[in-house]
């Protein structure tokens, strides 16, 4: 938990010392958009998430900011649980401030460790099942807010919707992007 939030911490210092360069961050149809998130699913297991976003749509709303992007989302927890997903991102932005909530399905790969027990007679412990990844759909809803502090670098911050650690996006995460 301490490297997680000495990582929040310098990528915040970076923003503000790297905003007096300005330059606005809009997603605009046929941009690109890659972002690396470190997160805490459930407060304790460390989770980082990749993701790629492609705007298909853009400046729409009466007022011109909004944009729909799509794209692939994988992370993992490292051993326990790993994620494929399909990623769709509605956005609204605000000069260098883009809010937006999006949704991901998918596959989770989940880690069961092997079953063991010590047979009384022998002494030798012996497994029941071998240790196995057991797959299943999963989706996850999310909400976020990216700040571009250059024309191409930013940072953001996503909440999961659903406080469950058996889904794929971590409670929250604090991350880079990068847009091109």
């Amino acid at each position: 938990m301490k490297k997680f939030v000495v990582v929040a911490l310098l990528l915040v210092a970076v923003v503000f010392a790297a905003n007096a360069r300005g330059g606005v961050g809009g997603f605009k149809k046929g941009e690109s958009l890659i972002g690396l998130n470190f997160g805490m699913k459930g407060f304790i297991l460390p989770h980082i998430g990749a993701s790629y976003e492609y705007c298909v749509l853009s400046d729409f709303y009466s007022s011109g900011r909004g944009s729909l992007g799509v794209g692939a989302y994988l992370g993992t927890t490292f051993r326990t649980l790993h994620s494929a997903n399909v990623r769709v991102t509605l956005h609204n932005q605000f000069d260098k401030l883009d809010v937006y909530i999006g949704m991901v399905n998918g596959v989770n790969m989940v880690y069961i460790p092997a079953l063991t027990w010590t047979n009384p007679t022998s002494g030798k412990e012996e497994a029941l099942t071998p240790a196995t990844f057991a797959a299943g759909y999963s989706f996850d809803f999310y909400f976020g807010l990216r700040y571009a502090f250059t024309e191409n670098w930013g940072m953001n911050f996503e909440l999961a919707a659903i406080p469950y650690i058996g889904l794929s996006m971590p409670m929250l995460s604090l991350g880079a992007n990068y847009k091109f």
